[in-house]
């Protein structure tokens, strides 16, 4: 273990048996200067720690790719600045060039990062004296690049979601559904051979409670389970489809995701009495086959796209059925930051299937 590993955790240890069991005491004596230093020292041993343990320091390219080019980077160029090229780092921005090459104590880059020029840079934190030290040496040097005008190679996204759709053929097969064909192909891949065919009782069952959540009726069961056609099947997934149930069970899910209640709690409920007209907008929209580009614009901006349309009015009910602050008086500004701060992540969370949070504090 080096030197430095140790040093780190030493850190953490000792802020933690210091700190946790005299937090009141220690706050209440030496006030909230010694609850900020302990927290920048566990920030220290946590955020940091993964640094300490690379085998060597990161070059000044690899600087510039961990904490500059998200911003300033093929895909995003803020201030119309690129800082993945060395190209772009002479051209520089909406402010100049950020580097002059053999001279890093003229160069903005190092102003930026040192904080004696605004806007500070990387936002959120300040490089080490180490990484600020390989930038300037950089510099002086010549800033070289490992290919002359080219940028950086950015590597593709790995998570699936961020990378781009595609669709692949289906394997071959007997089957005639392509998705029955993709499943056998990797049944057959890991040597699985396919359960037994399920009876039409239960056939009947699974499709009941996957499409209305209810059970089938003794009727409704023996219906499907007499019926000889071939079609018996699709015919019964049409009509559970058919059903306003369909929309009931289903469109739970969205209200779930979009923080709906019928109930504020306590006496905040005369804020949201109206609350059942989204909840039936969305039922609605279920069972109506509404195209999801619609359902989505209705209830972002129904009010401004479709102010002739009453029924996708209703859809920008989603703003009005999460918490609600209203009865928390005399912090009226606060109260307006909240509900500004839920709109954004509970959009960005339901409609891009990403978190912004971290945006209200680093707003960079």
């Amino acid at each position: 273990m080096s030197m430095y590993l140790k040093f780190a955790i030493k850190i953490a240890k000792s802020t933690v048996v210091m700190f946790v069991p005299m937090y009141p005491l220690a706050l209440h004596s030496h006030g909230p200067a010694y609850l900020i230093e302990v927290l920048m020292r566990l920030r220290f041993a946590t955020l940091f720690l993964p640094t300490l343990l690379s085998a060597q320091s990161p070059t000044a390219i690899e600087l510039l790719r961990a904490n500059c080019t998200s911003c300033h980077g093929a895909s995003v160029q803020m201030s119309n600045l690129r800082l993945d090229s060395r190209d772009g780092l002479l051209k520089g921005g909406a402010k100049g060039p950020v580097i002059v090459s053999g001279n890093a104590a003229e160069s903005r880059l190092i102003k930026l990062v040192t904080h004696a020029a605004q806007p500070n840079m990387p936002p959120g934190r300040k490089l080490g004296d180490a990484e600020i030290s390989t930038l300037r040496s950089w510099i002086d040097a010549g800033a070289a690049w490992p290919k002359e005008g080219g940028a950086l190679e950015v590597k593709a996204p790995s998570w699936w979601s961020f990378r781009p759709v595609s669709k692949p053929a289906p394997p071959n097969g007997s089957a005639a559904s392509p998705v029955d064909r993709f499943l056998n192909a990797k049944l057959a891949e890991h040597a699985l051979t396919p359960a037994s065919r399920a009876s039409k009782a239960v056939l009947v069952r699974r499709a009941y409670y996957d499409l209305h959540g209810l059970a089938p009726t003794f009727e409704q069961a023996q219906k499907f389970i007499n019926d000889p056609s071939p079609d018996a099947w699709p015919h019964l997934i049409d009509e559970l489809l058919a059903s306003p149930r369909y929309g009931e069970k289903w469109g739970r899910h969205w209200l779930d995701l979009v923080r709906y209640g019928d109930t504020a709690g306590f006496e905040q409920d005369p804020y949201i009495l109206d609350a059942w007209r989204y909840r039936d907008y969305v039922i609605e929209s279920f069972n109506s086959d509404k195209p999801y580009d619609r359902f989505v614009k209705e209830q972002i901006a129904g009010d401004e796209i479709y102010p002739d349309e009453p029924k996708a009015r209703m859809g920008t009910g989603y703003f009005n059925v999460g918490t609600n602050r209203d009865m928390l008086y005399k912090v009226e500004d606060i109260n307006r930051i909240e509900q500004l701060t839920d709109y954004t992540d509970t959009t960005s969370s339901v409609f891009m299937g990403l978190t912004v949070g971290c945006a209200r504090c680093h707003d960079h």
